[in-house]
C-alpha cells in the first residue's frame, strides 16, 4: 500500500532551485510538482510542499522538512501541532477536538508551533515547479 503525505521544506530565494533538485532526487514526488510559496512579510523565506509516495510505512526526512495538512478551501497549510495549539488557544486551554475552526481567519498562511508559540505566516504562491 502507497503512503502519501504533504511535506513542506523550509528553503531561501536564492537556494530553492538547488533544494527542489535534491527533494526531487529524494522523494519520489507525486504529480511530480513542487509548490512553493514565500513569506509575504520576509520575501527571502520559501516553503516548498509537495505530496510524497513511500512504500514504506515510515517516509524518511529531507533535512529543515515538516509533514503539514492543508485545508484547501482557504489554502492553509499546517501542522497537527499548530492545529492543537491552536484549538487549546481558541477553547480556554482545553483540547476539545470538535471546537470547529474558523478557517477564513488563516486564509493564505502556514500554521506553525515553534518553541510552544503558535506563529502564523501570511504566504503567497511564488512558483510552481513541475519536473
Amino acid at each position: 500500500m502507497d503512503n502519501r503525505q504533504l511535506l513542506c521544506t523550509f528553503s531561501t530565494i536564492n537556494d530553492y532551485k538547488c533544494t527542489v533538485n535534491e527533494v526531487l532526487g529524494f522523494y519520489n514526488v507525486y504529480s511530480k510538482r513542487v509548490f512553493v510559496f514565500s513569506n509575504v512579510n520576509v520575501s527571502k523565506e520559501l516553503y516548498l510542499t509537495y505530496n510524497v509516495i513511500s512504500e514504506a510505512s515510515e517516509i524518511p526526512k529531507f533535512p529543515n522538512t515538516i509533514s503539514i495538512h492543508r485545508k484547501k478551501q482557504t489554502s492553509t497549510l499546517f501542522t497537527l501541532n499548530a492545529l492543537n495549539s491552536l484549538i487549546k488557544d481558541e477553547n480556554g486551554g482545553n483540547l476539545n477536538k470538535d471546537l470547529i475552526i474558523d478557517w477564513n481567519l488563516y486564509k493564505n498562511s502556514l500554521i506553525l508551533n515553534t518553541d510552544g508559540f503558535i506563529k502564523v505566516i501570511s504566504i503567497k504562491i511564488f512558483d510552481v515547479i513541475y519536473s
